[in-house]
């Protein structure tokens, strides 16, 4: 198992238009979107998350490619990492909902589960 957590500070609407760009995938098998959270790169505030949604065959089957930086460094590197998690689309609805929330609330999380 494995959880990561990235901070991204994002403009006022922004998880509202993430989650409609969102909504519905995938559509067929070659649906692909992708979404980014923050501002990657040391001279930004926050971290920032980078989410590419695909499908890898004609089946449907999801995934997501997630890239995370921290705003900080340790010894002189930043913190990130790349992942590519299988994701049930019923999970990336959970997802959706989490971020309309968020944007209403103003605070707290949203979470993808990966299978």
């Amino acid at each position: 198992m494995f959880g990561g957590v990235a901070d991204a500070y994002v403009e006022i609407g922004k998880l509202e238009q993430t989650a409609q760009k969102l909504q519905g995938f995938p559509r067929s098998p070659t649906d692909k979107r992708e979404v980014i959270l923050g501002q990657f790169g040391p001279d930004t505030a926050g971290g920032a998350t980078s989410l590419q949604f695909f499908c890898a065959n004609g089946a449907g089957h999801a995934y997501v490619e997630i890239k995370m930086e921290a705003d900080q460094s340790l010894a002189g590197v930043t913190q990130s990492t790349v992942l590519v998690l299988r994701i049930e689309p019923a999970s990336l609805d959970v997802f959706v909902a989490d971020l309309l929330r968020l944007e209403a609330d103003k605070y707290g999380c949203a979470l993808l589960r990966a299978t």
